[in-house]
């Protein structure tokens, strides 16, 4: 996974507030924003907790990569502060959580904007902070305002027609093999196997289940 990075302190910190080395791990997507006035709500935020600023956004193709720099250097500039460091990292990663695993440490404080969702598993999606706090354990603010509600895209709505035409063709294919069952079988026999091919029809629904979430 190639990570772009490009680290600035704009002037010694000699004289400087000492912060221990702690971050506050901003999460950027890709998405317009008011800068001048997310920048301002990181800056008065940096100076009071006396952290340093890590900026990060998660890209998938070239055209957001550019974007996305431009943004984060527009934001940068705007963050600046002699009191502590500022950094940005652009990720090549579809996934927020995938992106922040091998950046972030137990000590990081992320920001982030409580309008996103991410998927959980195949059929449903949850808030982008649940899932840091969930797989990460990191702790995790939200910024509300800056960005808009994230919606469902075309490809989920897709994986969820996949999940439920995987289900029908389960159900389609008991029903016929229970179907011959009762038709070269008869007494307790056919009763024993119409149980034991129930059991694995619930069985295999229920793995299926599992492996998408």
């Amino acid at each position: 996974m190639p990570v772009y990075r490009n680290s600035v302190k704009y002037l010694p910190n000699e004289g400087g507030r000492h912060n221990g080395g702690r971050r506050m791990v901003v999460l950027v997507p890709d998405q317009d924003l008011d800068a001048v006035n997310f920048g301002r709500a990181i800056h008065s935020l940096a100076v009071s907790r006396f952290m340093d600023v890590l900026l990060v956004t998660a890209v998938h193709n070239r055209e957001s990569e550019l974007a996305s720099r431009r943004r984060l250097a527009t934001i940068r500039a705007l963050v600046r502060d002699f009191d502590y460091e500022v950094e940005t990292q652009v990720v090549w990663n579809r996934s927020w959580i995938g992106a922040l695993r091998d950046l972030t440490r137990p000590d990081d404080v992320l920001l982030y904007p409580p309008e996103m969702n991410v998927r959980k598993g195949l059929r449903s999606q949850e808030p982008l902070g649940d899932a840091i706090q969930r797989q990460l354990n990191l702790t995790a603010r939200p910024m509300p305002g800056f960005y808009q509600k994230s919606r469902p895209d075309v490809k989920h709505f897709l994986v969820m027609i996949g999940y439920w035409v995987v289900i029908l063709g389960i159900l389609a294919g008991f029903f016929v093999l229970e179907s011959d069952v009762t038709t070269v079988a008869t007494g307790w026999i056919s009763q024993m196997l119409l149980i034991l091919l129930m059991v694995v029809e619930i069985g295999t629904i229920y793995l299926w289940t599992v492996l998408t979430g």
